[in-house]
This record gives structure tokens, sequence and C-alpha cells, in this order.
């Protein structure tokens, strides 16, 4: 007796994509959205997304230019409408937006939206994690002194308080003596938004790197591409990452790879998921920490490419959400299970971001979706 070869196994088990006949309509929709954020979807597959009403992809950070240029000329008010929402048109596109809006109504609401959002780009002072300021001509300090006495009013906060960059230290992220002079500062408010700088002196580095509020460390790591390596290794062994600054700690271009392996077996489990990051790792340990008793190891491990299929039909069922979730979305699972994943409405919304579908098969799920619903039997 042979074995199946594994191309056909994976054309048997996508080739249960085309049985359409009694396929729920609610995993169809969930297919729309899904797709809208696979960042393998081509931008055919994401124009006719548009085309059946699916704005959500028009928030993604790595939309195609083409997709958005599409949206705001669009025949459906609806799409229009996603697009001025999105927040990331350009003045262009704003300008082709309302010249093609026809309803007068919807057009002067665009066009306050588009003064409400010019008005914030305006505002804006530095990158990500940098608050605005209180209007658009609003100049930061600029001597020695003007910035000490700027500084000296800013209130005290409690390390446990939430906080973004003041407006005024983001506009002066660039001013190396300035960042010198403010990185010294009793109030922590104030070295916390030096440590939103993306670049910094080494010396200010250095002095943040051992601040004793490890927020300020934080930022620093998330924010400062000079950020040193063991202060990096010290925040990951508290910090698993944000939705704001995804990736970092363990992404940033200074994060050490090398000798991560002896954190195998370390107590810490933020610190057991960095030895998958080290050159030397095998797929062995990857699926050893698979197994994990700890599911913030199982959620670094259901991402990594090596897991076997078996390993990752597992994960795909564990018991914690955001290790299924991981394991839906990792493209070395097995076409049998995804399939699975892809028919039922609990997960098909997720696992149509999976990268590792195919995309005559993306462009299939996307004409499923286009068919009307079947009549209701007598």
């Amino acid at each position: 007796m042979t074995d199946t070869p594994a191309g056909d196994v994976r054309d048997r088990a996508w080739a249960r994509l085309t049985a359409t006949a009694n396929l729920d309509r609610r995993v169809a929709l969930c297919w729309l959205f899904g797709l809208g954020l696979n960042r393998s979807a081509p931008e055919d597959v994401l124009l006719d997304l548009l085309d059946l009403g699916e704005t959500g992809l028009l928030h993604r950070d790595d939309l195609p230019a083409g997709v958005m240029d599409a949206a705001v000329v669009h025949d459906a008010a609806r799409v229009r409408a996603g697009a001025a929402e999105s927040g990331r048109l350009s003045a262009t596109q704003w300008d082709r937006l309302l010249t093609t809006t026809p309803d007068p109504r919807q057009r002067e609401k665009f066009a306050e939206l588009a003064a409400e959002q010019l008005a914030a780009q305006q505002r804006s002072r530095g990158g990500r994690g940098v608050g605005d300021a209180p209007h658009p001509d609003a100049t930061p300090p600029r001597t020695p002194q003007e910035i000490a006495a700027a500084a000296a009013e800013v209130p005290d906060i409690d390390p446990a308080d939430v906080t973004t960059a003041l407006w005024w230290v983001g506009a002066l992220h660039e001013n190396a003596e300035a960042m010198r002079q403010l990185a010294a500062s009793p109030k922590l408010l104030v070295r916390r938004s030096v440590a939103r700088a993306p670049r910094l002196p080494t010396d200010v580095v250095a002095t943040l790197a051992r601040d004793q509020d490890r927020i300020v460390r934080l930022f620093l790591a998330e924010s400062c591409d000079d950020a040193p390596p063991a202060m990096l290794l010290e925040v990951a062994a508290w910090w698993e990452g944000s939705p704001s600054f995804p990736g970092r700690p363990h992404t940033h271009p200074n994060f050490p790879r090398d000798g991560l392996l002896r954190y195998a077996a370390d107590p810490n489990p933020r610190m057991r998921i960095l030895a998958l990051a080290d050159p030397a790792s095998t797929s062995a340990l990857a699926e050893q920490l698979s197994h994990d008793p700890d599911p913030i190891v199982r959620r670094a491990a259901s991402e990594d490419h090596r897991l076997s299929p078996p390993s990752l039909r597992r994960l795909a069922a564990d018991t914690d959400q955001r290790v299924r979730l991981r394991a839906w979305l990792n493209p070395s699972i097995s076409a049998e299970t995804l399939v699975t994943l892809l028919l039922d409405t609990r997960s098909a919304k997720h696992a149509a971001r999976n990268p590792g579908i195919p995309i005559p098969v993306m462009r299939h799920m996307v004409t499923v979706a286009r068919l009307p619903s079947p009549a209701p039997s007598m």
C-alpha cells in the first residue's frame, strides 16, 4: 500500500471549499472580513472585497495604495465612508473623494471630517505615543531656560499612571542637547516623554536605560532604535508586547539573539520563549515548547513555522484562546486543518487571515461570498 502524495492530500482538502451547496452563509461573510486582513491577499482580491462592501481592510497600515485610491471613488457610499473614516487619506485622496461624492449632505460630512483630520495632523509633534499639541500653531520651548521652565511646570504623576509623551518634548526629540537636559529631569512624565524619541545620543540612552521607572525603560524599548541589548532583555522578562508597538521588544534591531537557548528551561515563561529566537534553536525545541504548561510559552510556540502539522492541529484546539488564534494564522498548519477551521463559524473569520491560503482559493472564497443566499426550503 502506498502513501498518498502530500500534494493530493492538500488538493482534496481545498476541494472541500468548492462544495458550496451546503455552505453556511455566515461562514462566507466571515471569510470576507478575514481575507481583508490577510497580508498575502493580492490587490485584485482586496478590490473585490470592496465591491462586496467589506471596508475593515481600509484600516490596514500596509494597504496597497491602489486599494485606497479605488475606495475614495467607489460607487458605493458605504465604501467611500469607510475610506473617509479610516484616518489614512492623503490630501489628494481627500480631494478625489470630495469631488466624486454626488450627495451634497455626504460631501459636507466628508469635508468636515477632512478638516478635523487635517487639523489633527497639524497638531502632531512626534511619532506614535506622543500627544498632540493644543493647537496647530503651538511651538515648543527653545532655549535651555525655556525648556527648564516648561519641565518645572509638568505635574508629578503616579508611576502606575498610563501616560502619553508630552507634545512639546516630542517636538524636541531631534534636539540632542534638549534631550540631555530633559533626561536628567526629576519629573517622571518628562523622562518618559524623552524615552519616546526614535533616536537618542548614547549618553542619554545609557541614562534612561538605568531609570528606576520601568515604564521609562519600556518606552525606550518600544520607541528608540538605540535601546541597549541588555535593557531590552530585561524588559522582555516582564513585558509581552502591545498592539501599539507590535513585536517590541523582541523585534527590536538591537535585541540579542545569540545565547538565548540558555533560557529554554528558565522558570520565567517570558524568558523561555526567547529560546525560540536563537539562531541555533531547532524544530525539536519548538515542538517541546508547544507542550509547555504555560499558555504564554504555547502562544509563542504556536507562531513558529517549524512546528509539525499534528502539533499545530493540537494547538488549534488549545484551551487558551490566544494560543488557538496564533495557530490558526500559522501558514505551516495543514490544509486539512485550515479548511476545517474555515468552514466553522467560530473560527472562519480568523482562519481566513492565514497567509498560507493559496491565492486561487482566496478568489474562490470571494466568488462564493458573491452568491445569493439560497431560498428557504418549503
